[in-house]
């Protein structure tokens, strides 16, 4: 009888608490949350609203929470967002109430433009749960006591990050990943500033600055100008320049008239701003559009994706690997963004002559298989091309969404998940027979879905939606109509809600950079009109499907 009840109450248990640290819930941005026991396709159809709450201001990223928090309220599961403003809030993440918010006073970087500066950046929290990051305008990283926000100052803190916060954007995500030597390294990158009516021709350089969280020294990689090392690069004066200039200032290019016009500088802005690769200890870049001429011996480095080692620890003039498409000249003339997204990383199908792999999809809707190992096939940086594969996403349009990858249990088929303004598509990424096992994508045939009609939220529209995330054997997406859960394999519609689509339908856009999280048995995504939403599944107690 003891054992019996010693069993019972071991099902019984609820499932342990997981941390959604930095975007994309891991190093890789996978956008895959394997600890989640609750949520399951049996049960997903039981998510309710739970509460959804005005925040103080818009957050344009992602969402962090810590578990089992100590604050002066109490021990609290808290979540944490970083507002448009540069404010980093906390809440109560079992009601969305206040616990704590800090806003740096120093914000008069952008005090010069007629648009106020803003950030899309999300939060991300230290792997020892001690302290969370957030970027704030004045072109500093800033670290905080998780429990209370205190701000940690000294040792390197608050750390900068951009020299020119009123002409450069941290949009993409804070992260962090554990090198193999053993140090973690908070990444923080940047773009252009999206606030300017035309930011390609103001004086910004795309780069990502990596600050080694032990000891509070950083390195910063410049894509253009590479060659100037470790340097934090001030404005030109004025900016925009009126003309070319020979140094690291605005880009310049010559268009088929012969006109020489200004250019963007390489802006790193997908969403989760890196990826890492534990497989070869490497992070990579996928940057924007600009002046590309590494093939022809210079330091400038747009519409391409790098590779930089994660112990990023010292002066680099070059990434260590890159991959550009040969196409990198109609991709700057027609702002067709490589880097509207991170690299995604995919498991090498059955029988692939290469198995170490990663997907680019950008602003021009082609998807690009990349041999990591080599890639561009040349054997180091500063050739152009190489992909073993290229063509159309299947729905089509431009991509700003992070992709994910799911491999189906039951047929070991790899599945390239992604979403656009035109709805989300799964296809499988095949080893191909015609050309070497080379791997490659099938956009059409079994197993193959796309869901591209009006159960999907911004199907067909100009709203858009988030990132995907999988968890537990749900895919999660939201757009302009609300909330879906998907099933993986075929795109069915397991669960739905548009509470937050009816909210917003008289108003502007429901999402820009926004994405959700999936954790502990709940889903929280913020919208573009300053609003949290939380939706809980239904009850706990057999937290891994047993009933009695």
């Amino acid at each position: 009888m003891r054992a019996l009840v010693m069993l019972l109450a071991a099902f019984a248990a609820p499932a342990a608490a997981t941390d959604w640290l930095q975007f994309g819930f891991d190093p890789s941005h996978r956008g895959v949350n394997p600890a989640e026991k609750t949520l399951s396709p049996a049960n997903v159809s039981q998510l309710t609203l739970l509460y959804s709450t005005a925040l103080p201001g818009r957050a344009e990223g992602a969402p962090v929470l810590l578990t089992q928090v100590s604050t002066p309220s109490g021990v609290k599961d808290v979540l944490y967002l970083t507002l448009n403003t540069g404010t980093l809030i906390a809440l109560d993440a079992a009601t969305g109430s206040p616990l704590w918010s800090q806003h740096p006073a120093n914000v008069n970087a952008c005090a010069n433009d007629a648009m106020p500066c803003f950030t899309s950046s999300s939060p991300a929290i230290d792997p020892n749960r001690q302290f969370v990051y957030s970027y704030a305008l004045d072109g500093y990283v800033h670290k905080y006591a998780v429990g209370d926000g205190t701000e940690i100052n000294g040792g390197g803190w608050p750390q900068l990050a951009s020299a020119k916060a009123d002409v450069e954007a941290q949009s993409g995500a804070l992260g962090f990943a554990t090198a193999q030597g053993g140090d973690t390294y908070l990444y923080a990158t940047f773009a252009g500033a999206p606030w300017l009516a035309d930011f390609s021709g103001y004086d910004y350089q795309g780069h990502v600055t990596a600050i080694d969280l032990a000891t509070g020294s950083q390195i910063t990689f410049n894509v253009m100008c590479s060659d100037h090392g470790s340097e934090h690069f001030v404005e030109s004066d004025p900016n925009p320049p009126v003309s070319a200039t020979p140094d690291c200032l605005q880009q310049w290019f010559t268009n088929n008239s012969g006109t020489s016009l200004a250019d963007g500088d390489g802006g790193i802005w997908g969403r989760s701003g890196f990826t890492y690769d534990p497989a070869n200890d490497r992070i990579y870049l996928s940057t924007g559009n600009g002046v590309y001429d590494a093939n022809n011996g210079g330091h400038n480095w747009s519409d391409s994706v790098l590779a930089l080692p994660a112990a990023l620890d010292h002066a680099l003039i070059a990434p260590l690997d890159s991959y550009t498409p040969s196409n990198y000249q109609n991709m700057m003339y027609y702002d067709t963004d490589l880097g509207s997204t991170a690299i995604t990383l995919v498991p090498a199908p059955a029988d692939a002559s290469k198995t170490h792999i990663g997907i680019q999809i950008g602003k021009d809707s082609y998807v690009r298989i990349i041999d990591l190992d080599d890639m561009s096939g040349m054997g180091g940086a500063g050739y152009a091309g190489g992909e073993l594969f290229i063509g159309s996403v299947a729905q089509g349009n431009m991509v700003v969404a992070q992709p994910v990858v799911w491999t189906n249990p039951a047929t070991g088929a790899v599945m390239f998940i992604v979403a656009s303004n035109f709805g989300i598509s799964s296809s499988e990424v095949i080893a191909d027979p015609a050309n070497g096992n080379r791997p490659a994508m099938r956009a059409s045939g079994a197993p193959n879905w796309l869901n591209a009609g009006s159960p999907v939220p911004g199907s067909a529209t100009t709203t858009g939606g988030t990132s995907p995330v999988l968890a537990n054997g749900v895919l999660y997406y939201a757009g302009g109509s609300g909330v879906l859960a998907l099933d993986p394999a075929s795109g069915t519609t397991l669960w739905s809600d548009a509470s937050m689509g009816a909210a917003d339908a008289n108003t502007r856009s429901s999402f820009h950079k926004q994405s959700l999280i999936v954790v502990n048995n709940r889903l929280y995504v913020a919208d573009n009109n300053g609003k949290l939403w939380v939706y809980q599944g239904g009850d706990q107690v057999f937290a891994d499907g047993f009933e009695p």
